[in-house]
């Protein structure tokens, strides 16, 4: 009598067992995860499935519950997602307010800082001729 599968076993369907083993040939993450995915899917304990795969047990705890979720589209998480710059995000969100209190206030703060800016200018000046004087003073 065969020993049926435990609650935890993942059921991959055929075409995702092809994906997996395709995927399990490479020496990538998504390698190493494709490989604890198979191997949770034949039966094997997640303590098994680190020991194949190479991955941390909190590591395929997360890439099981990730397949829970989205299936094999959770091992297609690299290449879908955009690269976009967090500055230019960020310059974007500054540069655009949305309502004309926010723009309201988004000048305020640009004056605030300009004056702020001044005063460490104005304070520097003061202090170079502070500087000077003392020199001046100190040669008679």
């Amino acid at each position: 009598m065969a020993t049926p599968k435990p609650s935890s076993a993942l059921s991959l369907t055929r075409s995702e067992v092809t994906f997996c083993k395709k995927l399990a040939e490479e020496d990538t993450l998504n390698g190493q995860r494709a490989k604890a995915l198979l191997a949770i899917d034949q039966g094997e304990t997640q303590g098994k499935a680190v020991e194949l795969s190479g991955l941390s047990l909190g590591q395929v705890r997360y890439i099981v519950g990730r397949f829970r979720l989205h299936r094999i589209q959770a091992l297609q998480v690299e290449s879908q997602i955009p690269t976009v710059s967090t500055t230019t995000a960020d310059a974007k969100a500054k540069s655009k307010p949305k309502n004309k209190k926010t723009k309201a206030k988004s000048k305020d703060k640009d004056k605030k800082r300009k004056k702020d800016k001044n005063k460490d200018k104005k304070k520097t000046k003061s202090e170079k001729k502070a500087k000077k004087d003392k020199k001046k003073k100190s040669k008679k």
